[in-house]
Parts: C-alpha cells; sequence; structure tokens
C-alpha cells in the first residue's frame, strides 16, 4: 500500500471515529472537530517524515529491557524538521480558526515569518514544561506557554511515531511491565484494557502502546489494592473509566475496546473531558506529559 494511501486511511478513520464520538457526545464537538483536524494533519505528514535508521545491538537491547531502561533517549534522536515545521506552520493556521486560541496562533505565525523563533530550539524544549526557554520565548512573544508546547509537542509527534514503528519489534513486552514507554521512555496519558482483560499504556509522546499490570499505579507503582480503585459515570457505563491512586493521587483515563471496538487514543482523551473534571473535583492530578526517561549515561481550548 502506497504511503498516501495509508495517509488517507488514517485521515478516513479520524474522520469516521470522531463523527461517532460526536454522535454520542455533542456537547464535545467543537474541540472534537479541533482535534480532528490536528490528527488529519498528522496523519498526512507521517508518511513523509524521515527518521534516521537506529543501529540497534541485541544484547544491549536485552540488558536495556531488563534494567528497565528505554531504547532510545528522546533527546538524541534526530529530528526531520523540515516535516516537523511544515507541520508546525498547519498547526497554527488550524489555532488560528479557534477563537480563542487564534490571537497567540496569530503572533506565533507572525514571529516565525519573522525569524524570531528558531524551531530546532523549540523543539528540544517541548519536553520541559517550565523550561527558562520556554518562558522567556512565551514572554518575548506575548503568548501562552501552553500554545507554543501544544504545537511544538504535536509538530514532532509524527517524527517520534515513525521511531517507535521502526522500534517496536524489540521490545519485549511481556518483560517490561513498567509505567513509561519501553521505546522513549515518557508517561502514558491513557490506558487500554484489550482481549481477556489485558491492560496497555499509551506513551504521550510517540504513541507506542505497551502492556502493563492490571492492578498497579503507573506513576507510583502502588500495587495495593486497597489503595486503588476506579469509578465512571452512569451515562457511560464501563466503556470508559477513570483509574485513581490513593496513595500518589494521581489518575489515568482508561478505555474498554471490549466495548467499543476501534479506538483513536488521542479521540478517546479529548472526548472524556468530562472524566478529568470529576477527577480532578475528587482530588486526583493528570500525571504531567513529561519525560520519565532514564538515562543509562495539550492546549487548553478553554
Amino acid at each position: 500500500m502506497s504511503r498516501k494511501k495509508k495517509a488517507d486511511n488514517g485521515v478516513e478513520r479520524i474522520t469516521k471515529r470522531v463523527a461517532a464520538m460526536v454522535k454520542e457526545r455533542p456537547s464535545h464537538k467543537g474541540v472534537l472537530e479541533f482535534f480532528k483536524d490536528v490528527l488529519a494533519e498528522q496523519s498526512a505528514i507521517k508518511s513523509k517524515v524521515k527518521s534516521i535508521n537506529i543501529e540497534i545491538d541485541e544484547e544491549d537491547v536485552k540488558s536495556k529491557m531488563s534494567d528497565g531502561f528505554p531504547l532510545v533517549e528522546k533527546s538524541a534522536l534526530t529530528l526531520d524538521v523540515p516535516s516537523a515545521t511544515r507541520l508546525f506552520k498547519k498547526l497554527c493556521k488550524i489555532l488560528g480558526s479557534n477563537k480563542k486560541a487564534s490571537p497567540d496562533a496569530d503572533k506565533i505565525s507572525k514571529a516565525l515569518r519573522g525569524k524570531k523563533i528558531d524551531l530546532l530550539e523549540l523543539f528540544k524544549h517541548e519536553d520541559s514544561d517550565h523550561s527558562e526557554y520556554i518562558d522567556t520565548l512565551s514572554k518575548e512573544l506575548w503568548v501562552k506557554q501552553e500554545t507554543l508546547l501544544f504545537l511544538a509537542k504535536n509538530s514532532i509527534k509524527p517524527v517520534l511515531e515513525a521511531y517507535a514503528e521502526q522500534l517496536k519489534t524489540f521490545v519485549d513486552q511481556e518483560g517490561w511491565l513498567r509505567g513509561y514507554c519501553p521505546i522513549c521512555g515518557s508517561a502514558p496519558f491513557m490506558a487500554e484494557f484489550r482481549e481477556e482483560g489485558a491492560r496497555f499504556l499509551v506513551c504521550s509522546s510517540c504513541g507506542y502502546e505497551w502492556r502493563f499490570v492490571r492492578l498497579k499505579c503507573p506513576f507510583c507503582e502502588n500495587a495495593d489494592h486497597e489503595k486503588l480503585r476506579y469509578f465512571y459515570t452512569e451515562k457511560e457505563g464501563r466503556a470508559y473509566r477513570v483509574d485513581v491512586c490513593e496513595k500518589c493521587k494521581r489518575y489515568i483515563k482508561t478505555v474498554d475496546t471490549n466495548e467499543v471496538g476501534e479506538v483513536i487514543p488521542p479521540l478517546e482523551d479529548i472526548g472524556t473531558l468530562y472524566l478529568d473534571v470529576l477527577a480532578q473535583n475528587e482530588g486526583y492530578t493528570k500525571e504531567k506529559i513529561t519525560s520519565k526517561q532514564r538515562s543509562s549515561s495539550d492546549v487548553a481550548l478553554s
């Protein structure tokens, strides 16, 4: 199948899933339509991304998997900057169509044209929430840090996904069972239940999905079942739920694919914002989407 055909299929899947979710949750239409456009652009650019082949030593892989080190360090990956730059500009246009985000998007687009933004430097800092670089740049441009981070994270995501696609065959799914991505070391942003109750976590950076223990907090590794619980809404039922940890007071949303069918994790996350509100009102916090990587040497539209 050609790359263009794959991209078209990806956009078709996204469009179909959004239509189904909007039908179920009309109140989420605006944000779902927005992210449909974002994901469609990412899908289109992904087929054109150039990732550098990574030489893998099988003994080194076994050692890393055994010792709990991810396969690569995000900071060491060579980014396809031209592809990420094209996507950055397209995402700016999408943000510009949103009334609340358009002022920031316009300022960023203007700064980009005036060469006042070093995108490579911005991409390097996308994983450091409140770094001095991001803080300084947001003040210079008079824009929100969240907007810069949203654009940077989503611009390089297809590049990281390309690396994950290349490296996934080296992951020992049964042997890893850790709360951070075996490929890039980032934290998960969602979880899935699959056949026979198997639990998988979804990486917030490269999108890789890996197996995890069913009764365990991915953030603090608490396995005491008396300090782990979950809740769901009566209307939605068990298809979507929130798993919470009483030890670290963090939560992760989970979708049961046995109930829902085929899912697109970023859309499931956006389509269940009401669960975030419920969890946060109960005093739980969502794990920051930053790297938990061990080294061996979402624009808020509100």
